[in-house]
């Protein structure tokens, strides 16, 4: 394939002339434009330019359909160079934003409202997964950056904390410790669990226990946030989860309670993620202030959560 640049000499000649003249106004030396000439001319077999003069070169017919495909592509190349060039720049275009799929009921709504409020330009391809791959896709370049919880991410990954709130225990509203200002895990280990099964989630809640020697007892495991949420409304357990719909009724309208954990265990951190091998650009810095501005500072999810028991000792 021809090189750009021997391109843009041809077209050079053709637009004055001369070799002398296009490299007058390139500037290039002479010689490398005729050698340019050259090379293009045994590339495709084609004689392009027709002396004139001494110095001035006309441009053979085979030559002016030549040069007019050239000038296109040129022209084509220039649009893809300044396109390109300002990916780095706009403020306008799509985000791929990956998102902790129990999360995203929650979290994307706020910041499509936040978008909309701002009249910004920005649309967002949303990937919902678990943290697994969530680490994977960002690993991988899949995705710009992700919205979830800072649970054993990849190495390349960088993390930034916007949201710290504790676990909370859903409970059906029928159970006698529904009535309770909060709940120890002694009470939970004797009891029916149901596990929100997701890779690094599961063991991030079963931990509570195993640092207090304590051993669920496990009756249902599910990946499904909201069949969670109807077993537990059905009687058939327990559950400890992070985030809270405002409403407290299961699917089929049984009713939940969420009471905070008494003990002492490690608050998740929720935030934004992105791999450390890419700069960011303008577009995915604008999204990412926004995410602070909303999660952070104005605490516009707050009400997902469940403050922790309050000390009354003493």
């Amino acid at each position: 394939m021809t090189p750009f640049r021997q391109l843009t000499y041809v077209v050079a000649v053709a637009d004055h002339g001369s070799i002398q003249a296009a490299a007058e106004q390139i500037p290039i030396s002479q010689p490398a434009i005729s050698a340019a000439i050259q090379k293009v001319e045994q590339e495709y077999g084609l004689k392009l330019f027709l002396r004139e003069r001494p110095h001035k070169l006309v441009v053979s017919p085979v030559g002016r359909r030549f040069i007019a495909q050239a000038r296109r592509f040129l022209e084509s190349a220039e649009e893809f160079d300044n396109a390109a060039r300002n990916l780095g720049k706009s403020l306008s275009g799509t985000i791929q934003l990956g998102c902790f799929l129990p999360t995203a009921a929650f979290i994307i709504p706020l910041i499509l409202k936040e978008l909309r409020d701002r009249n910004l330009d920005i649309s967002l391809q949303v990937h919902e997964a678990d943290l697994d791959e969530l680490n994977t896709m960002l690993a991988q370049g899949t995705i710009d950056l992700a919205l979830t919880y800072n649970m054993a991410p990849n190495a390349s990954i960088e993390f930034e904390t916007l949201i710290e709130e504790p676990p909370y225990v859903l409970l059906s509203k029928h159970d006698p410790l529904a009535q309770q200002p909060s709940v120890s895990l002694s009470q939970l280990a004797e009891r029916d669990m149901v596990s929100l099964n997701l890779p690094i989630t599961q063991q991030f809640f079963l931990s509570f226990f195993s640092q207090s020697h304590l051993r669920p007892k496990i009756r249902h495991q599910t990946k499904s946030y909201e069949l969670v949420r109807s077993l537990v409304g059905a009687g058939e357990g327990y559950a400890i989860l992070i985030m809270r719909p405002v409403t407290e009724r299961a699917y089929d309208g049984s009713k939940l309670a969420y009471v905070p954990l008494k003990d002492d265990v490690p608050t998740p951190q929720y935030g934004l993620a992105f791999t450390n091998r890419s700069v960011p650009t303008k577009l995915v810095e604008t999204f990412a202030a926004l995410c602070r501005e909303t999660l952070h500072s104005r605490r516009s999810a707050q009400k997902y959560y469940v403050q922790p028991a309050q000390d009354t000792a003493g």
